[in-house]
């Protein structure tokens, strides 16, 4: 089966606490904190055993790739750009595509060379959105109306890719609205997040929007080969009324929890106003029983009027370092003049993470 063994997660000791200061020279402006990469979105952050870091991330309509010897300094767009729409007129991702998640699979050789490519040991999964709606370039948060679909494409260095098709007839993953008559989704299933629970069991966790209740929710599928999808139901709905999330979730990236033996989910919440903020959920099987860490948002908005992500913060991206209860959490600011960048908070110390951004920029 070619989907073995994930890599095992990757050493890259860090400094504590953690400030993310950047050099301080007087004829510079200051930085805004957090700020990691802009005009970009939808990150997707994986640590290579070596050292390495890689990100994935959305530039208008495509998928660009950059490399980081550390995770907060990051180089410019990988030539080529990984994936861009497609130019077959009949499938599902003409116009617009947006990194998902990134499986990195590999054999007893896992790749340690610090160069890109790696080794072709390793093979690389990516899951994406793709639209044949403009707006799902033009927009950081697209509207519930704009159809999206998952898709999957393979490379054996991560940035030349091929396209998988799916079982629906556009070459999507899964279908929605008349494709499905059943079920809630009848709009789009965006955002794939794939977890590989064991072997022969793969979880995606996806959003759409839920006519009935006029909400956005995460659902869950699962699969043996990482192909062909089976839907189980809702993971996650929204909060109750007056909650930070009470006008429904999306974007649910979860991540197997080392410390605790559970699962982490780290989505956006949607609060009455249309106002986008970042919550947590736990799960100890990752399937059911997701509930909500705080009442609260891990992370809100900036409150300066100035800052890069004062419109708006999501499209999280969990990662878990080496200490059992350090967490970073990348992810998408928007700030008032609608512009897209990725930033970076952090969280240490027992408990339920609590974020704070990195003090400044890093280059």
């Amino acid at each position: 089966m070619l989907l073995a063994n994930l890599l095992p997660p990757a050493r890259c000791p860090l400094a504590s606490p953690l400030r993310c200061q950047a050099p301080t020279h007087h004829h510079q402006p200051a930085v805004s904190r957090g700020l990691l990469l802009r005009g970009a979105g939808s990150p997707v952050v994986k640590r290579l055993p070596a050292g390495d870091w890689l990100l994935w991330y959305h530039s208008g309509a495509r998928v660009s790739l950059a490399t980081s010897p550390d995770g907060l300094r990051w180089s410019p767009p990988v030539a080529p750009d990984p994936l861009l729409p497609s130019t077959d007129w009949w499938v599902f991702d003409t116009a617009a595509v947006r990194p998902g998640d990134v499986l990195i699979i590999s054999g007893p050789d896992a790749p340690s060379s610090r160069r890109l490519p790696p080794s072709s040991s390793a093979v690389y999964w990516l899951y994406y959105t793709g639209s044949n709606d403009a707006r799902l370039a033009s927009s950081p948060f697209p509207a519930a109306d704009v159809a999206a679909l998952p898709g999957l494409a393979i490379s054996q260095d991560g940035r030349h890719w091929a396209r998988i098709e799916g079982g629906h007839h556009t070459g999507a993953l899964l279908g929605v609205g008349e494709d499905h008559p059943q079920g809630w989704e009848k709009r789009c299933a965006a955002a794939p997040k794939v977890v590989m629970h064991a072997d022969g069991d793969l979880r995606m966790y996806y959003h759409s929007f839920d006519e009935m209740s006029q909400r956005h929710a995460i659902g869950v599928a699962r699969s043996r080969d990482g192909i062909r999808w089976e839907r189980v139901g809702k993971a996650l709905e929204g909060g109750g009324p007056g909650s930070f999330d009470e006008g429904g979730v999306r974007q649910g990236h979860v991540v197997r929890d080392r410390a605790a033996g559970r699962y982490m989910m780290a989505y956006e919440g949607l609060d009455g106003s249309g106002g986008v903020s970042i919550g947590l959920a736990v799960s100890e099987d990752g399937l059911r029983g997701w509930r909500r860490c705080s009442e609260s948002p891990a992370l809100r908005p900036s409150e300066d009027d100035d800052e890069w992500d004062v419109a708006g913060v999501g499209a999280p991206c969990l990662v878990q370092m080496d200490g059992p209860y350090d967490w970073r959490l990348y992810y998408m600011g928007v700030g008032t003049d609608g512009e897209a960048a990725i930033g970076m908070a952090y969280s240490e110390g027992q408990g339920l993470p609590r974020f704070n951004r990195c003090d400044a920029l890093l280059m």
